[in-house]
C-alpha cells in the first residue's frame, strides 16, 4: 500500500468512528500521471542470410515473445493485417510497478526490408513506435538497426518524477539488448 492510500484510509477511519465530523472532507490521493518518452537505437548482425532473417522479421508472433517480460501477446485482426496487444509483467520497484500494456499495427517493406511498426491509439498506458531494416553484410550473414520509440505514463508520486525517466531509459535500454541477444541466439536456430 503506498502512503497516499494508507493516508485516506486513515483519515476516513478517523472521520468514521465519530473523531471528526462527517462534514470533514476526506481526500482522495491519486498518484500523478509521469509521461516518460525514450528512443532506443541497436545495431544487429544475425548470422543467417538476408532472405532468412526477412522470413523471421516479418513473422512477428515468433520474435515477438522474444521481447523480455511479455505477459502476452495477443492479435488484433480488428486492427489490421498484423496488429498485436502486448502486456507486459509488472516492472518497477515495489510500490511502483506498472503493467505496461499497448498495441502495434506492423507495416512490412520487402523492397527495402523494413518491418516498420506504430502504435494503436486508445490502447493501454504506453505507446510503443519504431522499425527494423535488415541488409546483407556481404559474407552471407545480416546486418541491420533496430529502433523502438517508446511513450509510457507511469502512475508516480511526484517523490519520485527524477529518478522515474532515468530507470525507464536504463530498463528498455536492457531490456532491449536482452532482445537483440535472444534474437540473434533464435536466428541461429
Amino acid at each position: 500500500m503506498d502512503g497516499a492510500t494508507f493516508l485516506g484510509r486513515q483519515a476516513r477511519a478517523i472521520r468514521d468512528k465519530g473523531l471528526a465530523p462527517s462534514s470533514v472532507h476526506v481526500p482522495t490521493f491519486h498518484a500523478p500521471m509521469i509521461t516518460v518518452d525514450t528512443r532506443i537505437e541497436r545495431a544487429l548482425h544475425l548470422p543467417v542470410s538476408v532472405e532468412d532473417a526477412w522470413a523471421f522479421l516479418i513473422d512477428v508472433p515468433r520474435w515477438g515473445v522474444l521481447y523480455p517480460h511479455v505477459a502476452s501477446f495477443q492479435p488484433l485482426p480488428e486492427a489490421g493485417d498484423i496488429a498485436y496487444e502486448w502486456t507486459m509483467e509488472p516492472l518497477g520497484p515495489p510500490g511502483v510497478r506498472v503493467v505496461v500494456e499497448y498495441a502495434c499495427r506492423y507495416h512490412p517493406d520487402p523492397e527495402t526490408r523494413t518491418m516498420r511498426w506504430e502504435p494503436i491509439p486508445g490502447t493501454g498506458n504506453a505507446q510503443f513506435g519504431g522499425l527494423c531494416t535488415i541488409g546483407s553484410d556481404g559474407s552471407g550473414g545480416t546486418t541491420g538497426s533496430l529502433r523502438v520509440d517508446a511513450v509510457l505514463g507511469i502512475a508516480a508520486p511526484r517523490l519520485f518524477r527524477a529518478i522515474v525517466r532515468p530507470t525507464v531509459e536504463f530498463e528498455m535500454g536492457r531490456m532491449t539488448d536482452l532482445f537483440v541477444e535472444r534474437l540473434v541466439a533464435e536466428a541461429e536456430l
